[in-house]
């Protein structure tokens, strides 16, 4: 069972609001983004997270020395503080969602004890790729701290976790931030011994599944058997053992997933008419009626998909070459023995393993490797950017999916699965920057 721990955070110390000092997680930070920040403040935690390589870097002389430097540099001035005592963190979000809506979302954050996947404990539902999984490890090696949380999501449709912890987000924030997504932050420290363990109690009999940050958690798994193999005497509850994550209820009100769209282009001889035949052998293909080019359009277009959230596979397809916008729902008795599916029923039951398996690879022949490579694939998150860019022609086709269901991210999960890439997209994102934990591999957690 996950067990969860206090520990003494490393923050900013410059007043209640560092907003001028967070960043995204590293792997949506894009260059110019990446440059942005980091002329923002020179003490911007993206030169930690993302530091900018140098032709000149060489092993022991690069990104990783420099921000192990650094960090040890904003300690010693005091730009940045460790706490005076292990707390845990809640920490709360309040943002407008992609649907327009405001919502509140709430986490905890704390140390929790590493677990390998296969005692299915902490379960990823996304695969992790080589290189960024090296990069993530070489960066905890160099630095020794958990620079950004995993986001990770457990049950508990009573809310008893955060409920325990209610009467902390009651009181002043310690930590207040606005990020450029929009998102309001407020941070608090929690010391209180009893209503840590409450906390701590409520959490004992839960499975933690990986949201976001599956090299974060595999490079954390990485350092702590390196660290291990080098000196197998350290202590069972040695600091690096343990690793940063956010916290976050499945059943909290703020906790959304929301669905990424695909952009086709240069794909050759594409036409809708030919693409719609070979469309109707395994789906029901029903042309709407409301002009898209008008937001009330695009709207109703986008309910309409939504009638089919977790019933069946189904995508909103519109094309550039009719200025038209289809429902395609696969049909119960079609036949996909031919086609590139997986033999998971979990994952075949998904709409994006659908999508890239029978339409993408077997009815548009984009092989694996070009889907991965994104030859003619783009992914965007926002349903109004990929109708608007398909209707002025910056693509051939858009493909509009729902949202994952939680259930089915669960189910993927728990069968020691993983989902495809861009399945789900949680927002907002836990921004690096808001608490650091240095890891201490003779000290406590």
């Amino acid at each position: 069972m996950p067990s969860i721990a206090p520990f003494q955070g490393i923050r900013y110390a410059a007043g209640p609001s560092t907003s001028s000092f967070l960043a995204p997680p590293y792997d949506v930070v894009t260059p110019g983004l990446r440059e942005k920040l980091a002329a923002r403040s020179p003490y911007n935690v993206i030169h930690l997270t993302l530091d900018a390589r140098r032709p000149s870097d060489r092993p022991g002389d690069d990104r990783y020395s420099r921000a192990a430097a650094r960090l040890g540099e904003w300690l010693q001035r005091g730009t940045l503080r460790r706490d005076p005592r292990p707390a845990l963190y809640p920490l709360e979000q309040t943002f407008v969602a992609p649907d327009g809506r405001q919502r509140v979302r709430r986490a905890l954050l704390a140390a929790v004890r590493l677990h390998d996947y296969a005692e299915g404990i902490v379960l990823p539902h996304e695969r992790t790729l080589a290189a960024p999984l090296a990069d993530r490890l070489e960066l905890v090696r160099q630095t020794r701290a958990n620079l950004s949380p995993v986001f990770a999501l457990y049950e508990d449709e009573r809310n008893e976790a955060l409920t325990a912890i209610s009467g902390a987000f009651a009181a002043d924030p310690v930590q207040t931030a606005d990020t450029d997504d929009g998102v309001h932050h407020r941070l608090w420290r929690l010391e209180d011994p009893a209503i840590v363990e409450a906390v701590r109690g409520k959490l004992a009999d839960r499975k933690l599944l990986i949201a976001d940050g599956h090299h974060r958690y595999g490079a954390a798994l990485g350092y702590r058997d390196e660290l291990d193999r080098q000196d197998p005497g350290l202590p069972v509850d040695g600091g690096h053992r343990w690793v940063l994550m956010a916290l976050c209820s499945m059943d909290d009100p703020g906790m959304v997933i929301y669905p990424t769209h695909r952009l086709l282009s240069r794909l050759p001889g594409f036409r809708s008419a030919d693409v719609l035949a070979r469309l109707g052998q395994y789906f029901t293909v029903e042309t709407l009626s409301e002009d898209i080019r008008w937001p009330s359009g695009r709207a109703w277009a986008v309910s309409r998909l939504g009638e089919h959230l977790g019933k069946s596979s189904a995508f909103l397809m519109v094309t550039a070459d009719d200025q038209k916008a289809r429902i395609l729902k696969l049909r119960e008795e079609a036949d996909l023995a031919g086609m590139p599916l997986p033999a998971s029923e979990n994952l075949r039951a998904l709409d994006v393993t659908v999508l890239h398996g029978v339409v993408f690879q077997g009815l548009l022949g984009m092989s694996p490797e070009s889907q991965q490579q994104q030859e003619n694939l783009e992914y965007v998150k926002d349903a109004g950017e990929a109708v608007t860019r398909t209707l002025a022609g910056d693509c051939q086709a858009a493909f509009l999916l729902n949202p994952t269901p939680m259930w089915q991210v669960q189910a993927v999960a728990e069968s020691g699965e993983t989902m495809p890439q861009k399945s789900t997209w949680l927002h907002p994102k836990i921004p690096a920057g808001l608490v650091i934990r240095a890891i201490d591999p003779r000290g406590p957690p």
